[in-house]
């Protein structure tokens, strides 16, 4: 199987590695504008100055020690103590569970190979989408998705890893289940879940919309979690930051399609925004499934991307975080907008199902 090669960007060894990334006088909701004029006039060609670091090497101080493989004996890559080590990977999703998580378990242990403390799949990764890689949820098989999620569990216990896990949250036979994402902690436990809020036309054939916003700290690092159409909603992004997010994790599919359209550019250019609007991170992730509109990336708040997959290959990109922004770049926004009270948080219908409401229900 042919694997992506992730597009990179030179990163010059004299580059900064000082990371404006919050608790400072630079933190993005307290930069004043009689502080940003004497940031111009003095010090912004610091922040100008930050280049994008993918990752810390393994004997770089703060790393932790190597620790041998447990079924090769190989040594693994230590996971840095100082950051958060962000893994996401992309593979052609289909109806097939059993294929799905043979991907998802491969990658989980590349990830843990490559020191990531989690590692972050794409919209239902596990389950397959409704409406794309199936026409519907009748019949499907809940047995084989809950035994494959078990499964991973396990593994994740195994590997001490994080897994952000897009799947399908059954509620019961005669309501829609969701489109989610379970955050999953290393001891194998559902830490939490993200239900997809903004729903396409399509997606409310088949799913149950979200109606929470769902954050969880890492290493130090607030996340935030989302899904595909969110990114078309800037209110997503900006209640995430008033929650203290710094990082998105954005799971997509905008795949198995017959060719070019518009998808190949709208995310590609929403995310970037959205974290440039929000002076945020974000590694959003796509099925690589062929026709795939585009590969994973890592954004940053200057509107970059720091590093892309290639389209229809699977592969992983290794990222750490707190980030710096690229060689030439820096913030734009200076006060970001409010989120306004009232607003829209929820394209469709949420079920009121008790199951939906609980946050670590099991599969």
């Amino acid at each position: 199987m042919k694997t992506a090669t992730p597009k990179t960007e030179p990163s010059p060894s004299t580059q900064l590695r000082k990371v404006v990334f919050g608790g400072s006088l630079d933190k993005p909701s307290q930069v004043t504008r009689r502080r940003a004029i004497k940031l111009a006039g003095k010090g912004f060609a610091t922040v100008a100055g930050l280049a994008a670091f993918a990752q810390i090497p393994s004997d770089a101080p703060g790393a932790t020690p190597r620790e041998p493989d447990a079924k090769t004996g190989n040594s693994t890559r230590a996971r840095p103590r100082e950051k958060l080590r962000i893994a996401t990977c992309q593979f052609p999703v289909s109806a097939n569970i059993a294929a799905n998580a043979k991907h998802v378990s491969d990658f989980m242990r590349k990830a843990a190979d490559a020191g990531a403390h989690l590692l972050h799949t794409s919209e239902a990764s596990l389950s397959g989408y409704a409406g794309s890689d199936f026409p519907s949820f009748d019949s499907y098989d809940w047995k084989s998705l809950r035994m494959e999620t078990a499964g991973l569990r396990e593994l994740a216990k195994e590997l001490k890893l994080w897994l952000l896990l897009g799947s399908a949250h059954f509620l019961d036979e005669k309501t829609r289940p969701t489109n989610c994402l379970y955050l999953i902690d290393p001891q194998g436990n559902i830490a939490d879940r993200y239900d997809k809020c903004m729903c396409t036309p399509e997606d409310q054939k088949h799913y149950s919309a979200g109606n929470r916003l769902v954050t969880h700290d890492i290493q130090n690092v607030r996340i935030g979690l989302a899904i595909c159409f969110d990114i078309c909603w800037p209110q997503i992004y900006i209640a995430y930051r008033e929650k203290g997010v710094t990082l998105m994790l954005h799971s997509m599919y905008n795949a198995g399609s017959e060719g070019e359209n518009c998808l190949d550019t709208l995310n590609v250019r929403q995310v970037p925004t959205r974290c440039a609007d929000n002076r945020m991170w974000a590694v959003a992730n796509n099925s690589s499934r062929p026709y795939s509109h585009w590969g994973s990336f890592i954004a940053r708040p200057d509107a970059t991307i720091a590093k892309q997959l290639e389209i229809n290959q699977p592969g992983m990109l290794v990222h750490d975080f707190p980030d710096g922004l690229s060689e030439k770049g820096w913030y734009h926004n200076y006060q970001p907008i409010k989120l306004a009270d009232g607003e829209t948080m929820t394209w469709g219908i949420p079920s009121r199902h008790p199951r939906q409401s609980d946050g670590q229900a099991e599969p």
